[in-house]
C-alpha cells in the first residue's frame, strides 16, 4: 500500500477506533479536522460540479440541500471538528462552528429534531436526537457541541489547536498529534480494533480459500502499517486546496514520528542511499516518469515473504480454474508465475525497493519508455520469456537479442489483440523489450529500446552523485494517453462506464498528476498535484452522486 494511501485512511482508523482509555488521557491521540470557512466549501462544490463537469442537476440539488444544514452559522469563518476517542466507544465528536446569529442556529438545530435549553449557569444541554452539550463563546461567537460536560467546558479557544493548518489557507484539513507516553496503549487499543476490522472482511462468493486467506493478509499487513502510523506519530498535517484560479488542486502531508519508535528507525532509513539508478536521466513532463528509492525495515520484508507465499497458491488457482486454457498452457502459466514470485522475493534482500521509470515523446507523436528496478535474481526472466508463447496463444518472442556477460535482452513481440492499444503510445511495429543484468532488470519500449536498455546498463556503473537525493518518490503521470490505451485494450471489460468518464473529463493539456514525497530532517512530506481535467472528473463523480441520490 502506497504511503499517501497510508494518510488518506488513517482517519478512517481513527473513525473506527474503540478505545481502552478516555479523551482526557494522554494516551489516547488528538484528531482535529479543519474547514476554512462553509462558503468556500460551498464554493469548492460549484466549481467542480457547475464549472468544470458542467452538471446543472447536480449542482442544483446540491444548492438546495446544503443551506438547510448551514442556517445560523457564520459561512466565512473556519470550523473545526474533534474527534475524541474514548472508553467504550467507537467514536466521538465535537463540534466547534462560528455562529452568525444563535437564535437561528438553535432554531436549526430545532429542525433537525434536537432541544436546546439553556441554564442559568453553565451551558446549554441537548436532548432528543442527540444528548449532550453546547457551549456559546460569546466573544468569538463560536458554539462548541459535545456529548460531555468536560469536552465543552474545556474549550476557550475555538481555533488555537488548528491555527497552524488556517494559516496555510488550507480548505480541509486535519491535525493529528499523539504523546509519547501513550503508545503502550495505543499499541493494545489496536488489537480490538484488528479483530473488528478483520471481522468484517468476509469471503467473497466463489472466491477460493487461497485468494481469501491472501485478500485478508493484505488486509493485515494494510492494518501493520496503519497502526505504526496510528500508535507511534508525533504528529500529522493533511492539507487540501481546491484552487479553481490555477484549475488544479493540491494535497499535502507531512509526518513526524515519535522519538525512539520503529516508526522513527523506518524514517531513520530514508534518504542514506543513493539509487541504483541515480545516473540514468528521468525528465519528469513525460506521460509517465517516476524514481523509487525506498528501503524496507524489517517488518516491511517479512510481510512481502509471507505475502508472496500465498500469493503463489492464489494464482495457480486462478490458473487452474481458466476454462479457456490448455493442460500446457496451465502447466507452464503455473511455472511463470513462480519464477516472477521468486524474483520479487529474492528482490527484498536488497532491503528497498528501488527503480524509475521514463518517457519521453518522440517527433513523430508516440513515445518512448525506459524503466529499471534493482533484483538480485534477473536470471530467470530468460526462462519466463521462453515460457511466453507456451503461456499465451499466438505469441512469439526472441531471445538474447543482446547477449553480452552482464546485460541479456529479449524481445516479446506485441500479440494482433493488443497491438492497437500498444501501437497508440508507442508507435506501428514495436516491441516490448525486458532485459537483465545481475543487479537489475529493465524494460523498455518504443523506437531505440535496445540502445536506450544498453546505455543506461553503462550509466547505472559509473559513480553515484555525491550528494543523495531526499525525495523517496517522484512521479508524474500523464492519464488520458494510458486510459485511452487500456479502454483499447479492455473495450466493454471493467468498469468501462467509469474510464468513459475519466476521458471525457481529460484533455491532452490538464491531465496531469504528480507526487512527491521526500524526508526532511526527521519529518517525511509529501506533495500532491491534480489537474483541472482530473478535477473535471471529481466534479462528475459528485454530480452523478447528487443526482441519483438527493
Amino acid at each position: 500500500m502506497s504511503r499517501i494511501a497510508h494518510f488518506a485512511f488513517i482517519l478512517l482508523i481513527c473513525l473506527t477506533v474503540s478505545k481502552s482509555v478516555t479523551a482526557e488521557n494522554k494516551s489516547a491521540p488528538n484528531i482535529s479536522l479543519a474547514q476554512i470557512n462553509a462558503d468556500g466549501m460551498i464554493a469548492d462544490l460549484k466549481y467542480l460540479v457547475l464549472d468544470l463537469a458542467g452538471e446543472k442537476k447536480g449542482w442544483s440539488n446540491l444548492e438546495e440541500l446544503l443551506p438547510s444544514f448551514l442556517e445560523g452559522i457564520d459561512k466565512t469563518r473556519p470550523l473545526r471538528i474533534d474527534i475524541l476517542l474514548g472508553e467504550d466507544q467507537k467514536e466521538r465528536y465535537r463540534l466547534i462552528l462560528p455562529v452568525s446569529d444563535l437564535g437561528d442556529f438553535r432554531g436549526n438545530l430545532e429542525i433537525f429534531e434536537i432541544s436546546s435549553k439553556k441554564q442559568r449557569n453553565g451551558p446549554y444541554i441537548l436532548g432528543n436526537l442527540f444528548a449532550g452539550f453546547m457551549k456559546y463563546l460569546q466573544k468569538e461567537k463560536y458554539v462548541v457541541i459535545s456529548e460531555k460536560l468536560s469536552e465543552v467546558e474545556e474549550i476557550t479557544d475555538p481555533l488555537g489547536r488548528v491555527q497552524e493548518l488556517l494559516n496555510e489557507k488550507y480548505d480541509f484539513s486535519a491535525l493529528i498529534t499523539n504523546e509519547k507516553e501513550g503508545v503502550a496503549d495505543r499499541k493494545k487499543s489496536m488489537t480490538s480494533t484488528r479483530k473488528q476490522l478483520l471481522a468484517a472482511v468476509k469471503k467473497k462468493r466463489d472466491e477460493t480459500d487461497n485468494a481469501f486467506e491472501l485478500r485478508k493478509l493484505a488486509f493485515t499487513h494494510q492494518m501493520d502499517e496503519l497502526e505504526r502510523l496510528f500508535v507511534e506519530s508525533e504528529k500529522m498535517v493533511i492539507g487540501w486546496t481546491t484552487d479553481a484560479p490555477a484549475n488544479e488542486g493540491r494535497l499535502v502531508f507531512s509526518l513526524k514520528a515519535l522519538e525512539g519508535t520503529s516508526l522513527a528507525a523506518s524514517i531513520q532509513q530514508f534518504a542514506t542511499k543513493p539509487s541504483y539508478f541515480a545516473n540514468v536521466p528521468v525528465k519528469m513532463d513525460g506521460i509517465l516518469n517516476g524514481r523509487i528509492n525506498h528501503p524496507l525495515d524489517e517488518m516491511r520484508k517479512e510481510n512481502f515473504t509471507a505475502f508472496y507465499k500465498l500469493l503463489l497458491p492464489s494464482l495457480q488457482d486462478r490458473i487452474d480454474a481458466n476454462k479457456d486454457l490448455t493442460d500446457e498452457q496451465k502447466t507452464s502459466g503455473k511455472k511463470v508465475a513462480a519464477l516472477i514470485i521468486e524474483m520479487l522475493d529474492a528482490g527484498k534482500e536488497s532491503s528497498l525497493v528501488d527503480g524509475f521509470i521514463d518517457s519521453n515523446s518522440t517527433t513523430d507523436g508516440k513515445y518512448t519508455l525506459l524503466g529499471g528496478i534493482r533484483s538480485t535474481d534477473g536470471a530467470k526472466l530468460k526462462e519466463i520469456v521462453e515460457l511466453l508463447p507456451k503461456v499465451m496463444k499466438d505469441q512469439t518472442v526472441e531471445t538474447d537479442v543482446v547477449n553480452e556477460e552482464s546485460l541479456k535482452i529479449h524481445k516479446i513481440i506485441i500479440k494482433d489483440q493488443y497491438k492497437a492499444g500498444f501501437e497508440e503510445l508507442f508507435g506501428a511495429g514495436e516491441a516490448l523489450y525486458v532485459g537483465s543484468t545481475p543487479e537489475a532488470l529493465w524494460v523498455a519500449a518504443g523506437a531505440d529500446s535496445i540502445k536506450r536498455i544498453t546505455d543506461a546498463s553503462k550509466l547505472v556503473k559509473e559513480p553515484a552523485p555525491e550528494k543523495i537525493s531526499p525525495e523517496v518518490i517522484e512521479l508524474n503521470v500523464k492519464t488520458l494517453p494510458w486510459l485511452k490505451m487500456i479502454n483499447k485494450l479492455r473495450g466493454e471489460k471493467g468498469n468501462q462506464e467509469i474510464r468513459e468518464m475519466l476521458i471525457k473529463s481529460l484533455t491532452n493539456t490538464d491531465d496531469t498528476f504528480s507526487f512527491v514525497m521526500k524526508r526532511e530532517g526527521e519529518t517525511i512530506d509529501g506533495k500532491a498535484k491534480l489537474d483541472k481535467g482530473i478535477l473535471k472528473f471529481i466534479g462528475n463523480v459528485i454530480a452523478k452522486f447528487s443526482k441519483e441520490t438527493l
